[in-house]
């Protein structure tokens, strides 16, 4: 039942784990016929741990206490990791014996965010497939959106997560359960536990602090059209082909920041419509060209690892 760390961001398969260091827009949810989140625990002496200098800190792992936890009949373990992302991306993450985890992840924009939690549902609902499955969305209090099931990158039914997204702030939390004693009401307390998070942390992801990256793939040529043009959808990771397009041809793609680490491949090919056409391509990070071939003739092809 017990597994790594993980915290969520952006990968280049789609998935949205990444291992941590120390570890070796609309409206606000409303979920209907839930009940309200705990009363919140008195602030330690100096208040809740906020950021630092913009950065989530491991000292954010003391956002829940393990009398939280005890509010709703779990006990938490005792804490094995806590650390940043070794990307350099702006997440930090919590782990505990026998598999708890309490994730942060702030990007620098609500749509960068927005984009993420998306790549992460929809990962989950790929990994998903042909397994039991309790999702249920806009669970917690206070997130613009939210969903809450079993942990598929977990051991089995007896591990859940929600993630929770307000702003450019995400939070993510897994419960892992000791069969023996079952927690009642997994979904509330997760839920729960996420609004007081939220609630602990009260500005934070309310404001942008940077723009929203951007990919953009042109191709063009000599001719009027190109026979094919195929690319890499960075934000969905799937193939995309198109027939008989109109030249020059361009596809622009908003981004969540990653960090420091390649984590989408980014391809865009070209091929005449006829063996005189000359297609050229150009791949371009936040207006920077990363990769360009010039017009040549037959099918001419681009790549670059996307990071930020």
């Amino acid at each position: 039942m017990r597994r790594g760390c993980v915290i969520r961001t952006v990968a280049a398969s789609g998935a949205l784990a990444l291992a941590l260091a120390g570890c070796g827009g609309g409206g606000k949810d409303k979920p209907a016929g839930k009940a309200p989140a705990k009363p919140a625990a008195e602030a330690p002496a100096g208040g809740w741990p906020q950021p630092e200098n913009g950065r989530l800190t491991a000292k954010m792992c003391g956002l829940l206490t393990d009398g939280d936890y005890a509010k709703y009949g779990h006990q938490r373990m005792p804490q094995e990791n806590a650390g940043p992302a070794q990307d350099g991306s702006n997440t930090v993450g919590c782990t505990y014996m026998l598999g708890d985890q309490l994730t942060l992840s702030l990007q620098k924009s609500a749509q960068g965010a927005k984009i993420a939690f998306k790549q992460g549902l929809d990962d989950h609902k790929d990994r998903l497939k042909g397994k039991p499955s309790v999702l249920a969305p806009n669970v917690v209090q206070g997130a613009d959106e939210s969903w809450f099931d079993y942990s598929t990158l977990g051991g089995g039914p007896t591990e859940y997560e929600v993630e929770a997204r307000r702003g450019a702030l995400t939070v993510g939390i897994v419960l892992s359960e000791v069969p023996q004693h079952p927690d009642k009401d997994p979904k509330a307390m997760l839920a729960g536990l996420a609004a007081l998070v939220l609630q602990r942390i009260p500005n934070v992801g309310k404001a942008d602090t940077g723009i929203v990256h951007q990919v953009k793939y042109v191709v063009w040529g000599s001719g009027a059209t190109a026979m094919q043009v195929v690319y890499n959808d960075p934000v969905s990771t799937k193939t995309v082909t198109l027939k008989n397009v109109k030249l020059p041809w361009h596809k622009e793609f908003p981004m969540p920041d990653t960090g420091n680490q390649p984590t989408a491949a980014l391809s865009v090919s070209g091929a005449g419509a006829t063996p005189t056409v000359l297609v050229g391509c150009e791949i371009f990070v936040d207006g920077k060209s990363v990769q360009k071939k010039a017009p040549d003739g037959g099918l001419t092809f681009c790549d670059a690892d996307y990071h930020t």
